[in-house]
Formats: structure tokens, C-alpha cells, sequence
């Protein structure tokens, strides 16, 4: 905003609330005025709704407030429908989900090869190089060890 533009909004602040303007308001709400990017226009309706449900005197911090609060936010979600609810489970297929999981059976393709770890290798001064065995990251089938936690207890 402009300095006139200052001086034409508390103006009409003034027309409510007779506040005595002189050089130094003017400034700093130009200065709250450039620093929270205001429009004419919208500080002219910040200044007005204001006063339509407030009688206290009106502040920049005010019309800051009441611009962002008019301003559409851009990340705002969107209002969305309910989704619609799934059909129920035919008896079918819950009987063979609860089979997969009963039994114990693995649900994916075993790995190819399994994991190993790198191992750093030492050469010795007869040319030979040795170094940690390697481990496999995960050894066993995770539904084994499961059960092997559920026997124990």
C-alpha cells in the first residue's frame, strides 16, 4: 500500500473511532501495511467488518488478522463425500483368508540366493585372505520363528 493509501484507511477508522492521526501512526501502519502485504481493498474491508462486530479500537495486528482470515487458503483440503462402504465379505472368502493366515503357510515367494552381508577380507602376507564368515540377514522363515515363540509359552 501506499502512504495515501495508509492515510485513506485510517481515515475511515477515524470516521469511528475519532482517533487523532498524525505522522507517526501513518507510519508504522504503513509500515504493519508493507510487511504483511495488505490490499487497498481488503484492508478497507478488514477496517469496516472490524467495527460492524468490535467496539475496540482497531490495530494493524487487527487488520492483518481479518485479512488472512478472508483470504482463501491454498492448501486447504477441499470438502470430499464420504466414501462409500465395501460390501461385506462373502463367507467364502472370509473362510479362505482365515485358512491362509491359520495355517501358517508363507504369503510371498521365498527369496532368491537370501540376503548376505558384505564381509571386508584381510590379505595375509602368504597371498590368502580371510576375514568374518558371512551372515545371512535373516535366516529362517518368519512364520517358523513365530511359532517357535508361540511353543515356548
Amino acid at each position: 500500500m501506499t502512504p495515501d493509501e495508509v492515510l485513506i484507511l485510517l481515515q475511515v477508522a477515524q470516521s469511528y473511532d475519532s482517533r487523532n492521526i498524525d505522522r507517526l501512526m501513518q507510519s508504522a501502519w504503513l509500515d504493519a501495511a508493507t510487511r504483511m502485504r495488505w490490499q487497498r481493498d481488503a484492508a478497507l474491508e478488514a477496517v469496516r467488518s472490524h467495527y460492524a462486530t468490535s467496539t475496540e479500537r482497531i490495530m494493524p495486528a487487527h487488520v492483518t488478522g481479518l485479512i488472512r482470515a478472508a483470504r482463501p487458503v491454498a492448501f486447504a483440503p477441499q470438502y470430499r463425500s464420504a466414501l462409500t462402504s465395501a460390501p461385506p465379505a462373502s463367507p467364502e472368502g472370509r473362510s479362505a483368508a482365515r485358512a491362509l493366515f491359520a495355517s501358517g503357510r508363507r504369503t510371498q515367494e521365498p527369496r532368491i540366493g537370501g540376503l548376505r552381508r558384505r564381509r571386508r577380507t584381510e590379505p595375509l602376507p602368504d597371498g590368502v585372505e580371510v576375514g568374518p564368515e558371512p551372515q545371512r540377514a535373516f535366516v529362517g522363515d518368519l512364520c517358523q520363528v513365530l511359532d517357535a515363540k508361540r511353543s515356548d509359552q
